[in-house]
């Protein structure tokens, strides 16, 4: 039957996408066509493939389904038709089906969402809508005022340009309640949209930052380690958002603050106990110190970062060399091993993991060189004082 109801709802999804060109129908039109003899009671004028998701949105709003049988094909269907392009975003913003999902998730004891534990097409579907709105009225840069430039982190077109009490109010009520409603139940459905919402929001968004980086930095530490990948890729994203809120996001993940853990910190901890936990947080501040020249700037003008680095880059090291049987010169000779999904307690010596090992020790900084400059100004001291 399972099958039966995911061919019914991509026949809705086909239809509606299909007659989308067609004439504008009114709803004494729709209704006269109904056989049950139900009255659709959104009242506009729109072509039928409006009309259509209308039903679907009305039987969600009237109860008229067994949940238990048909919820994940009915939000499917929104997701499908959400995926077909500007026209069909347009028509789900108009109906409110973001606000409608976002109170399905945020209701506690709700029963609708007590039987769908699966709520990939909802956070997508929310995620791409909102990425349509234009957040102008919760951006504020570090000196106070608006931003004079549009968001530069979007790649989906605004469509919505007033962002309406309602959305605002489920976006940033209980202190982004969405947000971390989200992050507590990360999907891997669709995962660069939910990345694109999240920075979309955080741009100029000083309370949003905040916010993710505060619950992103707590499930990295509390997670099981083949669950920590899709928040790390978060972390990755938000850190790199270039505004003028960088370099505070920045500083919170790797200078921490009082009763706050720095990425590093969640590192030393999980050495001993956690090793996968701790090569996943290693390959994630790699990869920032990497692409961020700010990022490390900040992490290495604290000497003891420096200190502590070297520490994780040998620890690293010596792990990988323990790993018997694997020391081939060629990728394929590591197999296909894994440190982010497998259940081990040990590092896996694989290739990905070597790269990791040679891009940390590479972002090392040079004693020499520190020495070199050194002694060049002693040494213009010593003339100035001749």
């Amino acid at each position: 039957m399972s099958d039966v109801r995911a061919s019914f709802a991509f026949i809705i999804v086909t239809l509606a996408k299909l007659s989308n060109p067609d004439p504008l129908l009114s709803l004494s039109e729709l209704n006269a066509w109904t056989a049950d003899g139900y009255s659709y009671g959104i009242d506009f004028l729109g072509p039928l493939s409006l009309h259509i998701i209308s039903g679907c949105y009305a039987i969600l709003n009237a109860g008229r389904i067994d949940y238990s049988k048909n919820l994940q094909q009915l939000f499917h269907v929104f997701y499908c038709f959400m995926k077909g392009g500007i026209a069909e975003r347009q028509q789900l913003l108009k109906l409110g089906v973001h606000k409608r999902f976002m109170r399905i998730l945020l209701e506690e004891g709700s029963s609708m969402r007590a039987q769908y534990n699966d709520t990939s097409a909802l956070h997508n579907v929310i995620s791409v809508l909102l990425c349509s709105v234009d957040l102008i009225s919760l951006r504020q840069n570090s000196s106070g005022l608006p931003p004079d430039i549009p968001c530069p982190v979007n790649n989906f077109q605004i469509l919505q340009r007033t962002l309406d009490h309602d959305t605002k109010q489920l976006l940033i009520s209980d202190n982004y309640s969405y947000l971390r409603k989200l992050l507590e139940e990360p999907t891997v459905m669709e995962l660069e949209d939910i990345v694109q919402m999240i920075k979309y929001v955080s741009w100029e968004n000083a309370k949003a930052s905040k916010v993710v980086l505060s619950e992103l930095l707590y499930y990295v530490s509390s997670v099981h380690s083949s669950d920590m990948k899709p928040y790390l890729v978060f972390l990755l994203h938000i850190l790199l958002i270039q505004d003028s809120w960088q370099r505070k996001r920045i500083q919170l993940v790797l200078k921490g603050g009082p009763e706050r853990d720095t990425l590093l910190d969640i590192i030393q901890r999980s050495k001993s106990h956690h090793q996968k936990r701790a090569y996943q947080c290693m390959k994630c501040l790699t990869n920032l110190l990497s692409a961020s020249t700010l990022a490390a700037e900040i992490f290495f003008e604290d000497p003891d970062n420096k200190f502590r680095w070297e520490g994780a880059v040998n620890w690293l090291g010596v792990q990988l060399e323990r790993r018997p049987g694997y020391h081939g010169n060629t990728p394929g000779s590591w197999g296909n091993l894994s440190n982010e999904t497998g259940n081990d307690f040990y590092i896996e010596r694989s290739n990905s993991a070597v790269l990791v090992h040679q891009k940390a020790e590479a972002l090392l900084p040079n004693d020499s060189d520190e020495g070199e400059s050194l002694s060049e100004e002693d040494s213009k001291k010593l003339e100035c004082g001749r």
